[in-house]
């Protein structure tokens, strides 16, 4: 037999050999699809994973920066200490940082014809507490421009522009961390003084009242600061403020030294400056 012959005759020919071909091809094809979907399957929760780890990474990094020691949701410190929730903010960029609050404390005072100082001070109406008139500074708000919208809202009085320099002196920078017990406040003290002939209130008096979160304005004799007045009878640290302008202002009138007692800290961190007797 002729070899040729024989390699056709041992080839299946015929429709049973076009079946058999094409159940092959249809086996072939279904096998290919499943492992195609097995490996999408495998491939598109390991995306969504890396994808999550990516986003909590980048999240925490963030966290990291802003707050390095885990604490970024409590503050500790204050008086007394005790442990407060509290947040860092963040600005349009997203870029986030844990900062102090930014405050103006006002020691209002008044001169008398026979040249004695008096401090125009409130009674909180949260603690009952006595403390200096001011409040936080708004954001875009120059400090100075906050001490003139905290005394017309805390006591009516309202400061003609033209005097705000002239009546207005810097007592110092207060920035200690343990000075408020609400949250970590640098406050920026001003010494005010108010001149009833070319200042007015809001009601036409001439006499500061109480207003905004203020009870009442209460006069206080600046020698009975610390005297009559101290310890537990002030907010924070609002005696320090005032017995840091008690000095400045009997610096130039007296050699005695001032009293201090009843300080929340005897070392509350601060800056003074020095001369407002003679300068105001």
């Amino acid at each position: 037999m002729n070899p040729l012959s024989r390699r056709r005759h041992l080839v299946p020919t015929g429709p049973s050999a076009n079946r058999n071909a094409i159940l092959h091809l249809a086996i072939l094809a279904m096998i290919t699809i499943f492992a195609v979907l097995a490996i999408f399957v495998k491939l598109i929760p390991a995306k969504a994973s890396l994808k999550s780890s990516s986003k909590l990474l980048s999240s925490k990094a963030l966290v990291s920066a802003a707050c390095p020691h885990g604490e970024e949701r409590t503050w500790h410190g204050g008086h007394p200490v005790e442990d407060r929730p509290g947040s860092c903010w963040c600005g349009a960029d997203e870029y986030c940082m844990c900062t102090p609050s930014v405050a103006i404390d006002i020691v209002l005072y008044s001169t008398s014809k026979k040249d004695e100082h008096s401090v125009w001070v409130v009674r909180r109406g949260d603690t009952g507490q006595l403390a200096t008139i001011g409040g936080f500074v708004d954001v875009g708000e120059t400090t100075e421009n906050a001490v003139l919208r905290e005394a017309e809202e805390e006591t009516g009085i309202i400061i003609p522009p033209e005097r705000a320099d002239a009546a207005m002196k810097l007592i110092g920078v207060y920035s200690d961390p343990r000075r408020d017990n609400r949250r970590h406040i640098v406050s920026v003290a001003y010494a005010l003084e108010f001149q009833s002939s070319s200042m007015t209130t809001k009601d036409g008096t001439g006499v500061p009242k109480g207003g905004d979160d203020a009870k009442e304005v209460i006069v206080v004799p600046l020698e009975e600061i610390g005297v009559k007045f101290k310890g537990e009878d002030w907010y924070a640290d609002h005696l320090t403020i005032l017995l840091d302008f008690k000095e400045q202002m009997m610096a130039k009138t007296t050699a005695k030294a001032v009293v201090r007692e009843g300080e929340i800290y005897e070392d509350v961190a601060r800056a003074r400056c020095e001369g407002v007797a003679e300068e105001v």
